[in-house]
């Protein structure tokens, strides 16, 4: 067609100017009408055989921007990712994480939901969610967990708290110490109270906040003393608070959480970086 000559399509395509002309024959009878009205010394397009090649023309320009659209999602120049995070997450290791990723895939549109443990849990297993992150206690099992770091919980308490003479706690230091805890259905409570009711040592449980940040923010107002996630910010901008370790504490597991059946390519990319260099950074904030 653009062209306008068989002999320069021959020439064009390697083969002979009979075998173009052949080829063209057995299309025309295909199609049942014909394409080119020939003279001695072109090739011209009838109505038809023009209104057909812009039809075609624009099927094979869709399909070369259908295949930069392929390579773009594989080298993740585009795509998006979701991940959601409890609050002691969301506000600890992963932001220079997520900011990291983007630096690298800056093609790459984000977005970052902080939420409930068990929000993260049932947003990667519906699919609102390409990644989780929260402490143990996944029990789905459409979900692959893989642990990021372990380390026991540690204490928050008022720098001018009695026990902040103790370098190190032990369990009995806290029997009828005003506490402050998380609250029910929350997995950390679950974890914290199920350590100190094996030890059978008694709190004062007479404060709950729903975030990290709000723990802190309690016990820095002396509301009492905490036991927190080691790997969250202490969240201590004036330096009211001291964190101290605890003998034979619940050890709090990160988690990355996701469905590897459901993960696109750039949740891929993103869960590998993750596991890859996620422990190093958690281990470096302890």
């Amino acid at each position: 067609m653009t062209l306008r000559s068989m002999t320069k399509a021959a020439e064009l395509l390697g083969i002979s100017q009979p075998a173009v002309s052949r080829l063209m024959a057995d299309f025309q009878e295909t199609v049942g009408f014909r394409l080119f009205s020939k003279s001695r010394n072109s090739a011209e397009p009838t109505p038809d055989g023009q209104l057909l090649f812009e039809q075609v023309d624009k099927l094979f320009t869709g399909l070369e921007e259908l295949r930069q659209q392929i390579n773009a999602i594989s080298t993740l120049q585009t795509g998006r990712l979701t991940v959601s995070a409890t609050n002691s997450h969301a506000s600890g290791f992963l932001p220079a994480m997520v900011a990291e990723f983007k630096r690298r895939h800056p093609g790459v549109a984000i977005a970052y939901h902080i939420q409930a443990h068990e929000q993260v849990i049932d947003w990667v297993s519906s699919g609102r969610a390409d990644i989780g992150f929260a402490i143990q206690a996944v029990a789905k099992s459409d979900l692959t967990a893989v642990a990021l770091a372990s380390h026991q919980a540690h204490c928050v308490m008022p720098r001018d708290h009695r026990l902040a003479a103790k370098s190190v706690l032990e369990l009995k230091d806290f029997h009828q110490e005003p506490f402050v805890s998380f609250p029910r259905g929350q997995a950390l409570r679950f974890l914290i109270d199920g350590l100190f009711d094996r030890a059978k040592v008694d709190r004062n449980l007479h404060v709950e906040a729903t975030s990290h940040h709000a723990v802190c923010a309690l016990v820095a107002n002396g509301m009492g003393i905490a036991l927190v996630n080691p790997f969250a910010p202490l969240d201590d901008a004036d330096g009211r608070l001291i964190a101290r370790p605890v003998k034979r504490s619940v050890d709090i597991e990160v988690q990355a959480i996701y469905n590897e059946s459901a993960l696109s390519v750039t949740a891929q990319r993103f869960r590998d970086y993750i596991l890859a260099e996620g422990p190093a950074i958690l281990r470096a904030r302890l």
